[in-house]
């Protein structure tokens, strides 16, 4: 690949992730364009040093300095909520959400979050890859334009106190939720308690034992320190989640239409490179959890059955109220001929 196509891919690496870490390239060079733009991610995670080390360095000398983005890191714009309420009144050009910020955004969404729907990336991405046009065009009615769909990671189960090893110990639990009407539902169906927490609060209740237990990704035992306090860790495919980087249609429309029609063009295989490096952090976190001296719950496997059995009864629980059951449908069609296809 010649030097100049690097760095036209990189600039809209930039635009595509620029979320991902949330943070503006230096220099001092007039802004033409501004954009806000705000994420609960702290600039230290995995996320931010793809970006510096992948993006920054290219968006300066690519945008010649036109694009400006001022950058509110680690929830200090609020949650999720507060991003798409301040999006709609103008305070802020877009933001980089979970995936339950993304449900919010779409709630269509939802239905990749089901428990227990996905075995591997390579499920995800055949599905990301099909249902993408969909997604866009429902984010683009509610007046967002979706620069990336990036991964959250497959979260993960932990316990400060219980060891989570069949349906019966679930019913000792208290997690904490804050994702929505599928994770409560999920806890409900599992026999566990479901406790809100605002975000804010998440490591908090979990040290002071509000809640003994919780559903996230490694990223954030390991950035919270939560590994003083978590004493399990099961590493089950229980739920993948989503990451969503939107700008509003506004701020999206203020770009020239050559940079739009660029960064439409090698898009995707951006966004794949990108979130290839970070499933790559994320198998790095997970790993220096167990380090840290979390044990590694384990099931066996008639109980792990009798888990999933019971999470996927949320499938259909939900269908029509939360997210279409035609979706679903369509979305179960579809991964059962892609595993069809891959088991030959």
């Amino acid at each position: 690949m010649t030097g100049s196509k690097l760095r036209a891919m990189g600039i809209f690496l930039a635009l595509a992730f620029l979320l991902g870490s949330l943070a503006g390239p230096g220099g001092a060079r007039a802004a033409e364009y501004k954009w806000k733009m705000a994420t609960l991610a702290p600039d230290s995670v995995g996320y931010a040093r793809q970006m510096k080390k992948i993006v920054f360095p290219v968006i300066e000398q690519e945008t010649n300095g036109e694009l400006q983005i001022k950058v509110y890191w680690g929830g200090i714009m609020g949650d999720d909520e507060d991003y798409i309420k301040k999006m709609r009144i103008g305070q802020l050009h877009g933001a980089g959400f979970s995936g339950q910020g993304a449900t919010l955004a779409c709630p269509d969404m939802t239905v990749v979050e089901l428990p227990f729907l996905f075995e591997n990336w390579e499920e995800v991405d055949f599905i990301k890859n099909k249902m993408r046009p969909q997604f866009d065009k429902l984010l683009a009615e509610s007046g967002y334009f979706a620069l990336a769909w990036t991964d959250q990671d497959f979260d993960q189960l932990y316990s400060t106190r219980h060891d989570l090893n069949s349906l019966e110990a679930f019913k000792k639990a208290r997690f904490m939720t804050w994702y929505g009407p599928l994770e409560e539902a999920l806890f409900t169906a599992l026999g566990a308690s479901a406790v809100p927490v605002n975000v804010p609060e998440a490591s908090a209740s979990l040290r002071q034992g509000v809640v003994d237990a919780a559903i996230g990704p490694a990223i954030w035992v390991v950035g919270a320190q939560m590994y003083t306090v978590v004493k399990y860790v099961y590493p089950m495919k229980i739920r993948y989640s989503p990451g969503l980087i939107l700008v509003t249609l506004g701020a999206w429309d203020m770009l020239p239409e050559n940079y739009q029609k660029r960064f439409q063009a090698i898009r995707f295989d951006l966004e794949a490179e990108y979130v290839k490096e970070i499933r790559k952090d994320n198998e790095k976190c997970l790993a220096a959890v167990l380090k840290y001296g979390i044990r590694e719950g384990r099931i066996a496997p008639k109980d792990l059955e009798a888990i999933k059995e019971r999470a996927k009864s949320t499938w259909y629980e939900l269908a029509d109220k939360v997210y279409p059951k035609a979706t679903l449908d369509e979305l179960l069609v579809m991964l059962e001929d892609f595993r069809a296809q891959n088991n030959k």
